[in-house]
């Protein structure tokens, strides 16, 4: 007789996989909700103790003030492209230390179940290894991203009624010069899909790093970053002694060059050309949908992905092989 798939049967790996996903927050929280809540509160406590320490420089902060009156003048598209570049650049910690974060993660999320013996309580379950693993990933692609996108959204909320207050101070109206060039509907939309984007771009590195993960004995972060260094060297050393010439693609700069260009602001763009390599720094990545659009349809992308397949299998693999022993 065949199985008849209910809808309740077809929802219930999403149910589980969320569910894993709540654990993992319930796990680190302190990590994946208060230190993104934390970086807000600082970045709100620096902006206001920049606004004390000028109103001792300039009393009443007039020169505040007459900045607010100029900008009110301005052309509406510079206007925008002022505002929103200031939220923005309000967001690059975030994004630089949610990147860190998840690499860390990553690096010791299977390894952790191996050492605490908690793997053992996790097989007893029926929970496959692979929905464990996508877990995972998923922690990383999905709801560490969200977690920070929350504390940015209420950083920016924040940062806009402190102009707002001084833009009242200063007789301008906060609704036309601040609150509309802001458009934060489309900034965090923007945002949002970067964030997406991102993932889909860093996944040979997540995947990499989940595999290191899986089986490594200590340390599995030194190990991750170790290995690709290790080949760099002896791929530069082989090349000078074999033809006294750097190699044209280093796999160490390889993996930074995807690292440096992902989907944030101010990341770098790593250029090889002939062994030398260039670095340029782009601003307004996220500024635009089509450099979301360029990174979809890139083959650098599709090809990371390919990349990242056989990693998380074999990530797969070694965790339902793997024992109490770490």
């Amino acid at each position: 007789m065949n199985q008849v798939m209910t809808p309740g049967t077809a929802v219930r790996p999403l149910r589980t996989l969320i569910s894993l996903m709540r654990r993992e927050l319930w796990e680190s929280p302190i990590s994946m909700k208060w230190a993104p809540l934390g970086i807000g509160l600082l970045t709100i406590l620096l902006t206001l103790f920049t606004l004390a320490i000028a109103s001792r420089v300039d009393h009443e902060l007039h020169s505040a003030q007459d900045a607010l009156r100029l900008l009110a003048e301005t052309d509406r598209e510079q206007l925008k492209l002022l505002v929103t570049g200031f939220l923005f650049s309000t967001s690059t910690i975030f994004f630089q230390f949610m990147v860190l974060l998840i690499i860390f993660y990553l690096a010791g999320s299977l390894f952790d179940d191996r050492k605490d013996r908690s793997i053992l309580f996790w097989k007893s379950l029926p929970v496959s290894d692979g929905m464990l693993v996508g877990s995972k990933l998923a922690t990383a692609c999905l709801l560490i991203p969200l977690m920070f996108m929350l504390a940015i959204m209420l950083t920016h909320l924040v940062l806009l009624l402190i102009a707002s207050g001084l833009a009242v101070s200063a007789g301008v109206n906060p609704f036309t010069t601040i609150w509309l060039p802001a458009s934060l509907p489309h900034l965090w939309s923007v945002m949002a899909a970067g964030l997406l984007v991102q993932a889909l771009w860093l996944m040979p590195i997540y995947a990499w790093l989940l595999f290191c993960s899986s089986w490594a004995p200590r340390l599995p972060i030194l190990i991750a970053i170790g290995i690709p260094a290790v080949l760099a060297i002896i791929q530069n050393s082989w090349s000078l002694l074999s033809s006294l010439s750097l190699p044209n693609v280093n796999i160490g700069l390889v993996m930074l060059k995807r690292l440096g260009s992902s989907m944030l602001p101010m990341s770098a763009n790593i250029q090889f050309d002939h062994g030398l390599q260039h670095i340029q720094f782009d601003e307004d990545l996220f500024m635009r949908f089509s450099n979301l659009n360029n990174y979809l349809l890139s083959l650098e992308l599709w090809i990371g992905l390919v990349i990242a397949l056989p990693l998380l299998v074999a990530a797969v693999w070694f965790r339902r092989r793997a024992t109490d022993q770490a």
